[in-house]
């Protein structure tokens, strides 16, 4: 078997041919490795508007931010690595032959070996500025959620707390380009080639014979899609695949070469879109000097960088520069109002000061167990939007309630806390307030999509599209619903575990 992996963009670490050096470390440290991808450093300076470079790294055809480079999300996100629950497993997969929690098992042990997870960036294992994290757990016990160690105790993640955990290999990002991508290009048998974005598959009636490729066909005996929740869905319909109505949105714009005579009806193709709503609650320490800041302001021009801090970095992988700041993250489990055997899980991220002693943010996200979906469609322009306008936040009024349910606890508890102050939203309020706000303002988008093109609706239990011989998708679209935590962990585990499938199925 060989194996041509073609890339929509081009290279985001070192080790893969990247070579965005801020030029003020590159002449304060000749020739160190560590692009403003490698490092925490710089991670919140390559989201679009942070930096005119930044908008470069995503698709240009998305309603919504999805990178489009080597490494999709795991290149310049958070790094954070949480290990799918089994709860969450059993729950979402159990109709799914093949796909229970115990057929995750070894696949999930595998992805872990490649990608090892920790609470700490810094090769010392300390802790950098993370005084946030004990006020924080305080608040936490006070509302009956308990510490547990994130590293071990990888399924408790319902009402408890605890370090956050990333994907850091000696101080920098580390995930599936260093864990999977490094030894696979060792292998005689497998290609990689970048900015290759493939626009459409090419079939004859179900059997898929190659794709295209800036205007050039390369033949394939099969065809794996891995272009994310949106751009997936985006190849198909430019194939003939999909519901009928984004095919003739497709086929009215010459989107799609395919005539309606050889459609493929799948509509499955975009449904069940999702994404974690999200809101961000701010605190004041009155004991701010306790809570000290330290501000990550100006790093990509060098203007803001303490110099010990910069050498602990530079020379070994030390220190709060090597950190992304957040420290502590919570889950707070609220069972349904009629029937407790069902719940959601709210998410709780608390980062370190960044610009002021004693002033924080948590980020309150809404995850596992949220029923609010959305669709992928396709625009009159070729682009990708949401269908009808809507997005996959708050639309179903069980979650709204449950989440501002969540929010009520977490931000009472807070401001009973002595010292402590919430600071938006402020005061003491009943639950109808943090309806309204929650309605009002968590209609924002984390980016981690998944649904598009789900387990028994676009594909079956192999990965194999609906109505195909040999189109086969890995990616994020095929989880069926929202796990408690970032996915990064979950997606490379059904990666995992579908590769396996697929490799059993053609018989290699």
């Amino acid at each position: 078997m060989k194996t041509l992996l073609l890339e929509h963009g081009g290279p985001m670490l070192y080790v893969d041919g990247n070579r965005e050096i801020p030029d003020w470390a590159a002449k304060a440290y000749p020739g160190n490795n560590l692009t403003r991808h490698d490092t925490m450093m710089y991670y919140l300076v390559n989201y679009p508007g942070t930096d005119p470079i930044a908008s470069s790294y995503y698709c240009s055809n998305v309603a919504s931010l999805a990178p489009c480079m080597l490494g999709g999300g795991t290149s310049v996100n958070a790094a954070q690595q949480w290990w799918p629950p089994r709860k969450y497993l059993d729950n979402t997969f159990q109709n799914f032959t093949g796909w229970t929690g115990d057929d995750f098992q070894q696949a999930i042990q595998r992805v872990a070996d490649r990608i090892p997870f920790t609470p700490t960036w810094s090769v010392d294992k300390k802790h950098y500025y993370d005084q946030v994290y004990d006020l924080m757990g305080s608040v936490f016990e006070s509302i009956g959620v308990t510490e547990v160690n994130t590293t071990t105790d990888v399924d408790e993640k319902y009402n408890t707390y605890g370090r956050d955990v990333f994907a850091a290999v000696g101080g920098q990002r580390g995930g599936p380009l260093l864990g999977y991508l490094q030894d696979a290009k060792k292998l005689p048998n497998f290609t990689l080639k970048m900015n290759s974005p493939v626009t459409s598959v090419i079939r004859t009636g179900s059997k898929i014979t190659g794709v295209e490729v800036n205007g050039t066909v390369i033949t394939a005996k099969n065809v794996v899609l891995s272009a994310g929740a949106w751009n997936t869905p985006s190849i198909l319909f430019a194939s003939g695949i999909g519901p009928v109505s984004e095919l003739t949105t497709a086929a009215n714009i010459n989107f799609t070469q395919y005539k309606k005579k050889d459609w493929i009806i799948n509509n499955g193709v975009g449904a069940n879109l999702h994404d974690n709503p999200q809101l961000s609650i701010t605190f004041q320490y009155s004991n701010s000097s306790e809570l000290p800041f330290y501000s990550l302001s100006g790093v990509l021009a060098g203007t803001n960088v303490n110099k010990a801090d910069a050498d602990d970095l530079y020379y070994r992988r030390t220190g709060p520069l090597a950190a992304n700041g957040r420290e502590l993250t919570g889950w707070i489990n609220v069972p349904y109002p009629n029937d407790a055997t069902k719940s959601m899980t709210a998410q709780t991220i608390c980062s370190r000061p960044t610009a002021v002693n004693g002033s924080f943010t948590c980020q309150f996200n809404l995850n596992e167990g949220l029923l609010s979906r959305g669709r992928v469609a396709l625009g009159e322009n070729g682009n990708l939007v949401f269908a009808d306008g809507v997005g996959p936040w708050l639309t179903n009024p069980l979650d709204i309630e449950l989440y501002a349910t969540a929010l009520k606890k977490f931000v009472d508890g807070a401001n009973a806390y002595p010292g402590l102050n919430v600071t938006s939203p402020a005061g003491t309020h009943d639950l109808s307030f943090y309806t309204s706000f929650v309605n009002q303002t968590g209609k924002v988008g984390n980016n981690h999509w998944g649904g598009s093109c789900s387990l028994g609706l676009c594909v079956d239990v192999n990965t194999l599209v609906l109505g195909t011989q040999n189109l086969y998708v890995i990616d994020g679209s095929l989880s069926p619903a929202p796990t408690t935590s970032n996915p990064a962990f979950l997606y490379e585990s059904i990666a995992e575990l579908a590769s396996s499938r697929i490799i059993s199925k053609l018989g290699f």
